[in-house]
């Protein structure tokens, strides 16, 4: 499991994104959740807290199994993760344009509210995208939320061509 040294600066500090670990979990869903009561408003505890808690245990118990991976901030002061990043790859049928036939999606980019605005969810962004460049991860999809929006089009996103549409399936 590898540290990456992010290209961000806030004046003089570094800082620094780790892969997340086993302990990690209950931050990261903390985030997660936190992100999501931003965007969307309070949301109650459900069915899908106990579901989260699972996969994120999973996942970090077994970093080179997964094909998602979690990228976290620690806090400056010692207390929690200031910030995190969830990203994911699935195989598909390679092409011309995706050789090696992977597509990756980022989603659960939260930061700390307290600690906004110092280039963590940069950092921690920057080493996702490290982590897909090494699996040969061409094509990365995300949703921009209006907070995220200026971060992801300075890290190489834009408008895909053709209709982005979801299906909600019951």
């Amino acid at each position: 499991m590898s540290d990456y040294t992010a290209a961000s600066r806030t004046g003089a500090d570094e800082v620094r994104a780790r892969r997340a670990r086993p302990g990690d979990e209950a931050e990261v869903a903390r985030l997660r959740e936190l992100m999501n009561s931003t965007l969307f408003g309070p949301t109650a505890q459900g069915p899908w807290t106990v579901e989260t808690l699972a996969r994120l245990t999973r996942w970090l118990a077994d970093p080179d199994a997964a094909t998602t991976a979690v990228f976290v901030v620690d806090a400056p002061d010692g207390v929690g993760l200031a910030a995190c990043v969830i990203g994911s790859y699935s195989d598909r049928l390679p092409s011309q344009r995706n050789p090696h036939g992977t597509a990756g999606y980022v989603y659960g980019v939260s930061t700390e509210p307290r600690w906004q605005r110092r280039g963590y969810s940069r950092a921690a962004m920057v080493a996702l995208l490290e982590w897909f460049d090494q699996r040969g991860v061409v094509r990365i999809d995300l949703h921009a939320s209006e907070f995220g929006e200026g971060l992801y089009r300075k890290l190489g996103f834009a408008e895909a061509s053709g209709a982005a549409l979801t299906a909600l399936r019951h």
